[in-house]
């Protein structure tokens, strides 16, 4: 199926409102909704992400990072129409209600570091060190970010292509 971009994200604030109501989903989260990587063809997750998976509290983050999935990367972006991976992360918390730190370096300095068997849906997921990247931990070793100019908001493998994540943040 293709989806429109509006009507991509109309089902995503639908799916959103249901879960948040209760009604439990059968069905990924948009999972038809996730481009294919130029580089890499990484499925969309293959769950769903009901409010009992994740802290409820950051259900609204992970509903927010999948409405905007292939939007473009842009330096200092942080809405719709463009966004880095900070951007990215904080636009979508704040849908939760949660006020991060803006930069990459300040967003790890301010979570509880976990190890990666801890990791669940709506932990933070970093690269680097210095840390330079941040992604959005969505279940089954895959993050939603925002990775680079040319690219879009989608899914991505925690370990790819040499490249595997330094370590891993959780919200209090």
């Amino acid at each position: 199926m293709t989806w429109k971009h509006g009507a991509r994200r109309r089902a995503v604030v639908i799916i959103a409102a249901l879960c948040t109501a209760g009604v439990v989903l059968s069905g990924p989260l948009d999972a038809a909704a996730a481009p294919a990587a130029p580089e890499a063809n990484v499925e969309a997750p293959r769950e769903t992400f009901a409010p009992s998976m994740v802290n409820a509290r950051f259900f609204p983050a992970l509903v927010a990072a999948g409405s905007v999935l292939g939007d473009p990367y842009r330096w200092g972006g942080a809405a719709p129409g463009g966004f880095d991976c900070s951007g990215l992360v904080n636009w979508s918390f704040a849908h939760a209600g949660v006020e991060l730190p803006r930069t990459s370096r300040a967003l790890h300095a301010s979570t509880t570091r976990i190890s990666e068997d801890q990791l669940l849906p709506g932990d933070l997921v970093f690269f680097g060190s210095p840390v330079h990247h941040v992604g959005i931990y969505v279940g089954n070793a895959l993050m939603v970010h925002s990775p680079r100019s040319g690219d879009v908001v989608r899914y991505a493998p925690i370990h790819r292509n040499g490249m595997s994540a330094s370590s891993f943040g959780r919200i209090s």
